[in-house]
This record gives C-alpha cells, sequence and structure tokens, in this order.
C-alpha cells in the first residue's frame, strides 16, 4: 500500500493527535493467495496394469471404440496424420476416440495430432486415471471430454492452440481434474474449459495461456479448491474470462488473470455457504479489469474476499458482495497507471464485518463505495490520484462502526459522505485536493459519535 492512512493531521493539536492514534489502525493489509496452492499431481496411470489395449491410427477419420471392465486395466489411442505428412499436414483430420472403463485402477490415455479430433473417456469406479493430449502444430477444432464416477479419481486434459474445447465432469470424494490450454498464434480465437465436481474434497485446475480465454469451474460440496490462470497474449483479442461457483463451506477459490495488448480480465466468483476464501488477483496491459465476488449472499457466513487489480493505461473495477453472516472481512487493493481509473463497491451484512479499499491512479479519478449493516462493522478507504477526481461513501448501520477516509487528489477534486447510525460510531475524514476543491458530509446518528474531517484544497475555498 502506497502509504498509511492517517487522518485528522491538521486539526487542533489535541483532537489531532487523537485522531491520528486512532487512524493508526484503520489499515487492513492486502492478503495473498497463499492458501489456494495444492499439490501437483503427476500424469501417469493409477495402478497396476493388469489388461492393456493399444490402439495406434494414422491418416483421417479413424474410429477407435474401446471397453474395458475390472480392476488395473490400461487403454493407450494414438491418432495420428503421420500420412499426411508429405501433404503438409502435420497431424490427423476427424479423429475419434472413445474408451469406456468400468471398476478401479483404470487408466486410460488418449493422443490425438491435427484439426476436428473428438475424444471422450467415461470411467465409473474409484481411483481411476483419464488422459487426453491433443494438438500439434495449428492444431484447431478439438473437443476432449472426460466423465468420472466415484471417489479418488484424476483426469488431465491438455489441449493446443485455438478453438479448442474440453470438459471434466466428475461425481465423487477427493477427486483431481486439471486442464491445460495454449491457443498461440495463427487463427487464435480462444479455448474454452468446463470442470464440474459434486462431492467433497476436490480440486480443479484450468490454465490458460493464448488469446480469448474462457474458464468454468463448478464445485458442489465441502472443501473444494479451484485454481484458475488465465494469459492472454497479442495474437488475438486479449481476453479472459472466468467463472467459478462453489456450493458448499470450506471452499477456496484462487484467480490470476493477466492481459496484454489492450488485454480484458473478467472474473466472476459465486460462493454459497459458509467458510469459503475467495482470491482475485488481475493485471491488465493497456486494458480493463473486472471482478464479481459473491459470497453468502442466500446462505452461509464467514467468508472472506481478496481482490488485487493492477493495471497499465486501463481501469479497474470490482464489486463485492457479502451477506448472511458473521465476521465476513473484503479487501480490495486497485492500481491504475498511465491514464488509468478505478471503481470499487464493497456492500456487507451482519456480525462482524470489516472492508479495505485501496486506490491508486495517476491519471485521475478513484471512486469507492461501502455498505454495512449490522455488527462490528469497520471501513477503511484509502484514494490517492494524479490530475483530480476521488469520491467515497461509506455507510455504516448498528452497533460499533468505525470508518476512516483518506482522499488525496492533488489536482483538485475530493468528496466523501460517511453515514453512521447507532451505538459507538467514530468517522475520521482527511482530504487534500490541491488546487481546490474539497466536499465532506459526516452524518452521525446514536451512540458515543466522534467526526474528525480536515480539508486542505489551496486555491480557493476548498469545500470548507
Amino acid at each position: 500500500m502506497k502509504k498509511q492512512i492517517l487522518l485528522g493531521a491538521a486539526l487542533l493539536f489535541a483532537a489531532g493527535m487523537y485522531a491520528q492514534q486512532q487512524c493508526e489502525d484503520c489499515t487492513i493489509q492486502q492478503q495473498e493467495c497463499t492458501d489456494c496452492s495444492f499439490d501437483q499431481l503427476a500424469a501417469d496411470h493409477s495402478g497396476a496394469v493388469i489388461n492393456t489395449s493399444f490402439v495406434d491410427q494414422e491418416g483421417a477419420e479413424n474410429r477407435a471404440r474401446v471397453t474395458q471392465t475390472g480392476v488395473g486395466n490400461l487403454s493407450y489411442v494414438n491418432q495420428d496424420g503421420k500420412m499426411f505428412s508429405g501433404h503438409g499436414m502435420t497431424g490427423g483430420l476427424g479423429n475419434n476416440a472413445k474408451v469406456d472403463q468400468k471398476g478401479k485402477y483404470n487408466t486410460s490415455d488418449i493422443k490425438q495430432d491435427g484439426n476436428f479430433n473428438d475424444g471422450k473417456v467415461n470411467q465409473r469406479g474409484k481411483y481411476n486415471f483419464a488422459k487426453q493430449d491433443v494438438g500439434v502444430g495449428y492444431a484447431e477444432y478439438n473437443e476432449a471430454m472426460a466423465k468420472q464416477r466415484g471417489n479418488g479419481n484424476t483426469s488431465f486434459q491438455k489441449q493446443r492452440y485455438d478453438y479448442n474445447w474440453a470438459k471434466v465432469d466428475q461425481h465423487g470424494h477427493t477427486n483431481y481434474a486439471e486442464q491445460d490450454q495454449s491457443s498461440l498464434a495463427n487463427a487464435v480465437d480462444g479455448s474454452e474449459a468446463f470442470i464440474s465436481q459434486r462431492g467433497r474434497d476436490n480440486e480443479a485446475k484450468q490454465m490458460q495461456r493464448g488469446s480469448y480465454n474462457y474458464a468454468t469451474a463448478l464445485q458442489h460440496g465441502n472443501a473444494n479448491s479451484s485454481y484458475e490462470d488465465q494469459k492472454s497474449d497479442a495474437g488475438g483479442s486479449s481476453w479472459n474470462e472466468s467463472l467459478v461457483e462453489q456450493y458448499g463451506a470450506w471452499n477456496i477459490s484462487c484467480v490470476y488473470q493477466v492481459a496484454t495488448g489492450l488485454g480484458f480480465n473478467m472474473s466472476t466468483v459465486n460462493q454459497s455457504g459458509s467458510n469459503n476464501n475467495s482470491y482475485v488477483d488481475q493485471y491488465a496491459n493497456n486494458g480493463y479489469n473486472m471482478s464479481t465476488v459473491m459470497q453468502g449472499l442466500f446462505w452461509g457466513g464467514d467468508n472472506m474476499s481478496y481482490v488485487n487489480q493492477s493495471t497499465n493505461g486501463g481501469d479497474n473495477g470490482s464489486i463485492v458482495m457479502q451477506g448472511m453472516g458473521s465476521e465476513n472481512e473484503s479487501t480490495v487493493d486497485q492500481v491504475a497507471s498511465n491514464g488509468g481509473g478505478n471503481g470499487s463497491g464493497v456492500t456487507q451484512m451482519g456480525n462482524g464485518n470489516q472492508s479495505g479499499v485501496a486506490q491508486e491512479t495517476d491519471g485521475g479519478l478513484n471512486g469507492s463505495t461501502v455498505y454495512q449493516i449490522g455488527e462490528e462493522n469497520y471501513s477503511v478507504v484509502d484514494q490517492y490520484s494524479v490530475g483530480g477526481h476521488n469520491y467515497s461513501t461509506v455507510g455504516q448501520y448498528g452497533w460499533n462502526n468505525l470508518s476512516c477516509v483518506n482522499q488525496n487528489a492533488l489536482g483538485g477534486d475530493n468528496t466523501s459522505f460517511v453515514f453512521q447510525f447507532g451505538t459507538d460510531n467514530e468517522s475520521h475524514v482527511n482530504q487534500d485536493a490541491i488546487s481546490a476543491s474539497n466536499f465532506s458530509n459526516v452524518n452521525q446518528v446514536g451512540h458515543a459519535n466522534f467526526s474528525c474531517v480536515t480539508q486542505t484544497g489551496v486555491t480557493g475555498l476548498g469545500g470548507n
């Protein structure tokens, strides 16, 4: 954070010292996504090999069907296009592979090269392993699908180049799904990845590189983890989009997004339940970041949300909504350089909520809106902008509320509204606009309220 929030520095000595002392504790540190890393599993078969099936096909429009029942079966399908290598083609065309396995400790391994390939794996039982490796050269329009029913199953799917689609569907406990897509040069219009898991202690990991990436993770159950890692490069649409939905308790979601070349990042996280954590980290070069986090809106509580956004020459936007529960916490950290802008909105309802927003831009504009309703709410807004503009609205209703707002524009403009109703409220507002404009409205109703406002402005009346 660019500076500590120290408010009330220009008041009368006694009041100023008191306000400064109170505001030293008015800082919420940005959290790192350290809890979201889980062990990388090896892409290897699941157990002893008893029965084996090897299918090796060259050329175009090949079909492979494998059905295995029992324990420790191995199926390997390789579909290639070597017959076409002399005609300028580097892979097969229109190949199709389907593997059905029932039992436990079974392994399916499908490798397809070229375009318009389709691979499907269906496994029922425990401790099964499915792997698909698709694409070579400028491979396009490939589809990979894995369905697993049972506990302790593992799925890996890797696709190269553009217009690819992959999905993993798992039902059971302690399952692991990983998808890796790269859409680099050529006609690059992206990859799509989907993971759906039902059960507990499941892990979903999706990595995408290239352009126009789209990832969705749906998890139903408790103690599930979702990890989305997207990097969009120039060569197509520098666009990343991620949707994570988790239903249950003790779930964790981490989203990392990087967009270059007028890029755009969008992340939506929806967590319904208790004790869920959400981490969003976004960077855009000459682009735009947008994050929406919704936690416990219909049921649940004790959720935490952390958003970190940075853009060079672009804009940041963040919306966090937390409800239905106790001890909620939200942190938003936004940086926009080279003419960028910031915006943030946080809504918290019920028991021990905390919110901290820190915004920084060197070209002007900031915003922030925080609403907190009920019991031990505490809000910090720290805004800095070069070239003007700052805006903050904090509304707190009930119990031990505290609000600190610090604004610097250094080119004019500052505005702050603080509303507090009910028991032990306290507000500090510090505004510097340096060359004019300041405005502050603090409205307090209820027990033991205390307010400090410091305004500078310099040129003109400065809103005083």
